[in-house]
C-alpha cells in the first residue's frame, strides 16, 4: 500500500504523472478547501482533484490516518456513484495495511509527528529537490537557481522527526540550461521524479538499495518573499540576473523606480518587477517588466511610456 501526502499544485502535477508512469496509489493525504482569491472562494487543494478524477481514496487531515492504517482487515472500497461530498464522508473507512505500507512525499507543506511516521513499516519517502544535506528546508529549487548551479538534483530519502535529516535512498540529477526559472526547473524536476519514483519504489520494497546517512556539510533556504526580492543594482549582473529567474514567477525581483505620469505634477515612486532579463556580454539586458498597477510590457515598451524614468538607488 502507498500513501501519498500533497498540498500543492505541485504536488498534483507529480501525483498525475506519476500515476501515468505506473505508479499504483492506494490514498491520498491532502487538506481542505482554502479560500482563493480576492472573492475568497473556498477551492479544493488539486491534490484532491487528481485523487477524485484518478478515483483514489483520499483524506484531509492526518489524524484520520491513525483510523485507517492499523485495521488490516478492512479494505477501502469507493463506490463510484457516490458524490464527491458522500465520498469524502466515507473516505476514512480502514485501508488494508501489510508489512510493505510505505508513505511518499511531495509538497505536503506539513510536519508530520514521529506517531504518523511509525504508522508505516517502510517508512515515508520525501523527494526534495536538492542534494541533501545541501539546501534543506522549503526552497532548494530557488537557491538551486540564486547559487548558479549546473545541476539540480533530487533526493529521495526516509523522514524522521527532524527536517530533511534522514537517512538517503537514492539521489538522482539533471543537467541545468542556466536559463530556468523557479517554475520550469520545478516542472523539470517533478518530470524526472514521476518517471523514476516507480522503480524506485519497487527497489527500496525488494531492498535493492543500502539507505544511509547525510553525510557532508548542512546548508538550510528560506522562501524568497516580496521584501528580500529588491534588486540591489551594485551586485554583479550574474547575480541579478539569476534573483530574477528565482524569484519567477512569484514573488517577483523588483526595483523601485520615480515615473512622471502626464496626470502627474510631481514624480511618483513606484515598484516596478522585472519579470525577465538576460545577459548579453556580461551586461543585465531587461526584457519583461510590470509596472505596479500595471500589465506586463517589454522593456522597450516601459521606455516609451516613461520616457523619463528613474530607476532609484538600492536602500534597506
Amino acid at each position: 500500500m502507498i500513501t501519498f501526502f500533497g498540498t500543492s499544485h505541485h504536488s498534483a502535477q507529480f501525483l498525475e504523472q506519476a500515476l501515468q508512469n505506473g505508479l499504483k496509489v492506494d490514498l491520498v493525504v491532502s487538506s481542505p478547501p482554502k479560500p482563493v482569491g480576492k472573492k475568497q472562494i473556498l477551492t479544493e487543494n488539486p491534490t484532491v482533484t487528481i485523487a477524485k478524477k484518478e478515483k483514489i481514496p483520499f483524506i484531509l487531515t492526518l489524524s484520520d490516518l491513525k483510523n485507517i492504517i492499523p485495521s488490516p482487515s478492512i479494505s477501502l472500497k469507493v463506490d463510484k456513484s457516490l458524490s464527491s461530498s458522500q465520498q469524502e464522508k466515507n473516505s476514512a473507512t480502514p485501508l488494508r495495511s501489510g508489512q510493505n505500507d510505505v508513505g511518499l512525499i511531495l509538497d505536503f507543506n506539513k510536519i508530520i509527528p514521529n506517531d504518523i511516521i511509525k504508522l508505516f513499516p517502510k517508512g515515508i519517502i520525501n523527494i526534495h529537490f536538492s542534494k541533501l544535506p545541501q539546501y534543506r528546508g522549503p526552497a532548494p529549487v530557488q537557491y538551486t537557481i540564486l547559487n548558479g548551479e549546473k545541476q539540480a538534483w533530487i533526493t529521495y530519502y526516509l523522514i524522521d522527526e527532524n527536517l530533511d535529516t534522514g537517512k538517503i535512498i537514492t539521489q538522482t540529477n539533471l543537467p541545468l540550461n542556466l536559463t530556468e526559472t523557479t517554475e520550469t526547473l520545478y516542472q523539470k524536476l517533478i518530470t524526472k521524479a514521476a518517471s523514476e519514483i516507480p522503480q524506485i519504489i519497487d527497489n527500496y520494497l525488494y531492498d535493492r538499495y543500502h539507505t544511509c546517512q547525510q553525510t557532508g556539510k548542512a546548508t538550510y533556504t528560506q522562501k524568497l518573499t516580496t521584501e528580500n526580492c529588491q534588486i540591489n543594482w551594485e551586485r554583479p549582473p550574474e547575480q541579478i540576473e539569476r534573483l530574477i529567474r528565482a524569484a519567477s514567477p512569484e514573488p517577483g525581483a523588483w526595483t523601485f523606480v520615480e515615473i512622471s505620469p502626464k496626470s502627474a505634477k510631481t514624480p511618483i515612486k513606484k515598484r516596478l518587477k522585472i519579470l525577465k532579463a538576460h545577459l548579453e556580454n556580461g551586461k543585465l539586458i531587461l526584457d519583461l517588466v510590470q509596472l505596479e498597477g500595471k500589465n506586463p510590457v517589454t522593456w522597450k515598451q516601459f521606455q516609451e511610456g516613461y520616457p523619463n524614468f528613474k530607476i532609484e538607488e538600492y536602500n534597506k
